[in-house]
């Protein structure tokens, strides 16, 4: 599984949200399980200073298939938005 991190500008603070925060470009991560993903994705949010309405990563492809999500709190969704225990 891979799982993406990005961010955007938030509007609230003046931010463009077309642009990804200086620093936090998006990129794409291997990861071994859901908790992993999970993981990566809140160390990269802190490693980067990001609020809510920065994070627009977290999706989770397997063989470029999406089957979850990992939102900006670090829980795990399915495609159906049900959460997955990790």
């Amino acid at each position: 599984m891979r799982v993406k991190l990005s961010s955007c500008g938030n509007p609230d603070f003046g931010q463009n949200p077309d642009r990804t925060c200086a620093g936090a470009e998006t990129i794409i991560i291997p990861v071994g399980s859901f908790l992993e993903a999970s993981a990566v994705c809140r160390s990269w949010i802190e490693a980067n200073n990001l609020g809510g309405g920065n994070w627009a990563g977290g999706e989770i492809l397997k063989d470029g298939i999406l089957v979850g999500r990992v939102s900006y709190n670090g829980r795990v969704w399915d495609i159906q938005d049900k959460e997955i225990q990790v």
